[in-house]
């Protein structure tokens, strides 16, 4: 299925005609000429038929090309074609035809070729284009746009996997774009909501069925990025230097979905939902960045395999990472957190291994957010500056700040917060790691109360627990209150390790 993968790139080409296009000028063959230049910026070969008629330049016949250079193959994008009518005001409107047929065929080095057909769907759509050659504008409404499966051809046949496709309901945007070396392009998207119905079947086992739908409420993307002039964009490296860049954010006010499949005598089935969700990407010559959350997230799943249904939640979900990706002499900033709050499950699930309700079932959580500095020993895309490196490690950690740390379950908490930094010409002292120094601070409450009753469930040996226990009383003192402990594990400037001011290494 590896052809599959390599159709992000066209689709993604085929929507920005409707869902997110870059058309900007005043007349129709200005706004032609852009669009081809900058997906050829991308690597795209374009081939059309131009027919200038009165007020309009017809476009047919179109046909996008591209390599796959890791594949050793192409992927062509073929499809009817649109119109950009001079509507004699200095704007120009963009019309695609309500039903538009894609072509798509996927050419992988050793393998067989899989041509794809997908009808691309705008109802009431209306785009008008205005400003300048180097200033453009652009605003697009519609009542609907989608994409739908129509047919698949491999080794020659048509392999019948059944239906899928996506639909965005009352959608609205605008864009701006301008300069001429570098392109800078600025976007707003809005849809009321999408929906999507997957319902397949393996050609060769119609028992073996997958179904899969479900709709995101009130989704808006916005975003920035920059792209030079005749850039190779799998030259990565040199894309990020030349000024590539990309700054985005996407969000929802909720959604749902349903799923099952049933093959191989199993049989599984469900539903999930969220509350709201966000997504962001940020990348550019010096760090890129991306993270995303959600809240109020829900599972339910039902199986053969099981007696029982599956029911699980999140109150909040969150992910953050920022790393520097340049080569640089200096340390960078860098920053990575995870964020897994008020998980819960159902007592059909704690019955399974604590029947009695021994303990406590209050929501979990798994929370920490980490900061420091990293110094980067080789541009992290390019790959013969990589493969250089053998096995040496890309970056040397020179700062590291826990600025906090959350583990709550079955009635226990231990929480933290430190700073180290790191001495990269020591090695030795910590057998290859370089040497820290700096403090962490540790707080546990409910710990031997969770012993306890993991002992009593018959879950823990009583030896085992004991072990712990004297771990603990090695590590750490009393607390401010009732079952608390707590801890400072330092590393001085001479290499010591020390538990509350006792010497460890």
């Amino acid at each position: 299925m590896k052809q599959f993968s390599t159709l992000k790139a066209p689709l993604t080409a085929a929507i920005l005609l409707g869902a997110t296009p870059v058309f900007a000028d005043v007349a129709p063959t200005d706004v032609w000429g852009d669009w081809k230049s900058q997906m050829a910026g991308f690597g795209y070969d374009i081939t059309a038929k131009e027919t200038l008629s009165g007020p309009d330049l017809q476009v047919s016949e179109l046909q996008m090309r591209v390599e796959m250079p890791e594949e050793g193959g192409n992927v062509t994008v073929k499809m009817a074609g649109m119109t950009f009518h001079d509507n004699g005001d200095g704007t120009v409107a963009v019309q695609l035809p309500a039903i538009m047929p894609l072509d798509i065929l996927v050419e992988a080095e050793g393998e067989d070729p899989v041509d794809i057909k997908v009808n691309y769907t705008t109802t009431g759509l209306s785009m008008i284009v205005s400003g300048t050659p180097d200033s453009m504008t652009y605003n697009y409404t519609a009542a609907s746009m989608g994409m739908a499966l129509a047919e698949i051809m491999a080794e020659g046949e048509t392999v019948d996997l059944g239906e899928a496709s996506i639909t965005l309901n009352n959608v609205s945007g605008s864009a701006s774009t301008s300069g001429s070396a570098l392109k800078n392009r600025k976007q707003d998207f809005r849809a009321e909501a999408l929906f999507y119905n997957v319902e397949m079947a393996n050609p060769d086992n119609a028992e073996e069925q997958l179904k899969l739908t479900g709709q995101i409420n009130d989704l808006s993307a916005r975003s920035t990025s920059a792209m030079p002039e005749n850039v190779d964009m799998e030259n990565m490296a040199a894309a990020l230097k030349a000024g590539f860049a990309v700054d985005g954010n996407f969000e929802y006010a909720g959604g749902q979905s349903e799923f099952s499949f049933v093959g191989d005598g199993e049989n599984v089935s469900g539903s999930s939902a969220s509350e709201s969700g966000s997504f962001a990407l940020s990348m550019n010559a010096d760090q890129i960045a991306y993270s995303l959350g959600s809240s109020g997230t829900k599972l339910s799943l039902q199986s053969s395999d099981l007696p029982f249904p599956v029911e699980l939640a999140l109150a909040e979900t969150g992910f953050d990472i920022a790393i520097p990706v340049a080569k640089t002499e200096d340390p960078q900033d860098f920053r990575f957190g995870l964020k897994l709050d008020g998980f819960t499950m159902s007592d059909m699930i704690w019955g399974m291994f604590d029947p009695a309700a021994q303990l406590p079932r209050d929501p979990a959580t798994i929370a920490f957010n980490l900061t420091g500095k990293v110094k980067i020993l080789a541009d992290i895309f390019d790959p013969a500056t990589m493969e250089s490196l053998d096995d040496a490690a890309p970056g040397e950690l020179h700062a590291l700040d826990i600025n906090s740390l959350a583990v709550r379950a079955a009635g226990a908490e231990l929480t933290g917060k430190g700073a180290f930094t790191f001495d990269n010409s020591d090695l030795q002292s910590f057998d290859g790691i370089p040497r820290p120094e700096g403090a962490l601070n540790l707080a546990l409450t409910g710990g031997n109360a969770l012993l306890d009753t993991l002992v009593a469930m018959g879950f823990l040996p009583e030896d085992d627990a004991n072990g712990a226990r004297m771990m603990m009383g090695m590590f750490a003192v009393p607390g401010d209150g009732p079952d608390s402990l707590k801890s400072t594990i330092e590393v001085n400037d001479q290499g010591h390790l020390m538990a509350n001011g006792q010497r460890l290494k």
